[in-house]
């Protein structure tokens, strides 16, 4: 995989220059380097990250429109440490677009080829052609696509999966919609296919309805995946939203696709196979603004568990200010009530922070949680009794010295106390570093 990834940036790299003669040809996205350093109070060994991001598009390299795209993150485990925190790491390429587009017809016929994550297909992911057939001032569309289908897992080549399906597209003032069908085939045979649907559609002023919906076919027409929000701002300083979602296991024909992997506490309790996981929510938000700065908003959710008929619920207070007193200094203290399958838990954070200018900006944070399970006097309570204090706190520095240049440093400290599950370990007071450093061209 690492091979192949090399010669494709290659190829990006060598195109790039050819293309530049262009007299229109230009160049957007960002490259971003970070690099991330763990440590804790135990006898934890270190771990150190370091990446590499980039988002780059080049248009118009050739007189005919020629278009590159290229959207990747690279991992570098330094430490290759297997411990508490992250468990078991590696390094990774992962490339998740790379590919060249050509417009034909004067811009109504897209013609694509590589790697491509394809939105209005319900993020069907190929490495193949797409082929999009634009209408009526680009208001509508319609395409096709097919290749072979991206190991989910490590993003490598898999020349035993192959995906096919066909969208259509309509943008007008109010509606912004997308329908698509695609299908998976391994080893020659029906292996995934679904249905995909989303709207974003103004009903009246200030009123927005918006969904995302999947649904499967492989063995049962079934929601697997369902994002939908009802968006009402009856006066700019009121807003009121209900949002509904479904997530349910996508259907294979071939199980193995399909890892459901359960942790080994989990499968105690639930089994060693989860076989029916279907969560809906339903949650009800609202927030006030008064003086253009000062915001209070609440939440209410409710959450449904079809493994084990469990419900949960969640309740959500806080005030942001965004300048206090007149300093523009922004603040935000929130306070969360959970009830949830097999636990309580409480939870209240407060986010200071202030800009000092285009150039300089510094954020100070802080969380304190404490939960425990439910039903600690049946016998499957006292076996997984666990009790959790944890402090969060850390902050934050963003310095813009140019334009195109950004660098950021943050600083993350977590206290883990009474873990009960851990009867053999002490408390643990975790340290991570992150600098990050932004390219935006």
């Amino acid at each position: 995989m690492r091979a192949s990834v090399m010669r494709r940036l290659v190829t990006v790299a060598m195109l790039l220059p050819s293309a530049a003669l262009a007299k229109e040809a230009t160049l957007g996205g960002s490259v971003r380097l970070r690099a991330l350093h763990a440590f804790d109070s135990g006898e934890n060994p270190s771990v150190t990250f370091g990446f590499l991001d980039t988002d780059a598009r080049a248009t118009a390299l050739t007189e005919a429109g020629l278009e590159l795209r290229l959207d990747a993150t690279f991992l570098w485990d330094v430490d290759r440490a297997n411990e508490r925190r992250y468990g078991v790491t590696e390094s990774f390429d992962q490339v998740r677009q790379l590919y060249a587009r050509q417009p034909l017809m004067d811009g109504q016929l897209l013609l694509t080829g590589g790697r491509q994550l394809l939105w209005d297909a319900g993020n069907a992911w190929i490495d193949g052609v797409t082929a999009e057939l634009r209408f009526a001032n680009d208001d509508a569309g319609v395409g096709v696509f097919g290749g072979l289908a991206p190991d989910p897992y490590d993003a490598a080549l898999d020349v035993g999966a192959q995906s096919t399906g066909l969208y259509g597209t309509y943008t007008a003032d109010a509606l912004d919609a997308a329908l698509a069908y695609a299908a998976t085939l391994r080893d020659g045979a029906l292996d995934r296919h679904y249905l995909y649907q989303r709207t974003h559609y103004r009903l009246a002023p200030g009123l927005y309805l918006a969904d995302y919906l999947v649904v499967d076919l492989a063995t049962s027409a079934e929601v697997t995946t369902l994002l939908a929000s009802l968006d009402y701002t009856p006066v700019p300083a009121v807003n009121l939203t209900l949002n509904l979602s479904r997530y349910s296991i996508e259907q294979y024909r071939d199980a193995q696709v399909y890892h459901n992997v359960v942790d080994a506490q989990q499968a105690l309790v639930l089994g060693d196979e989860v076989a029916d996981l279907v969560y809906n929510r339903a949650r009800m938000s609202a927030s006030l603004r008064f003086w253009d700065h000062l915001y209070h908003y609440q939440s209410i959710e409710a959450k449904h568990r079809s493994q084990d008929d469990r419900e949960a619920y969640t309740y959500t207070i806080g005030l942001r200010d965004d300048d206090i007193g007149g300093t523009d200094l922004r603040a935000d203290l929130s306070l969360q009530l959970h009830n949830g399958y097999q636990s309580d838990s409480e939870l209240v954070s407060l986010d200071v922070g202030r800009d000092f200018g285009a150039l300089l900006s510094l954020d100070l944070r802080t969380t304190w949680f404490n939960g425990r399970t439910v039903g600690r006097a049946t016998e499957r309570g006292r076996l997984f009794d666990e009790a959790q204090e944890i402090w969060l706190f850390g902050g934050g520095v963003v310095w813009r010295p140019a334009r195109h240049h950004q660098v950021d440093a943050t600083y993350d400290g977590v206290y883990e106390a009474e873990l009960q599950d851990l009867r053999n370990q002490e408390s643990l007071f975790i340290h991570t570093v992150m600098g990050r450093y932004v390219y935006s061209f």
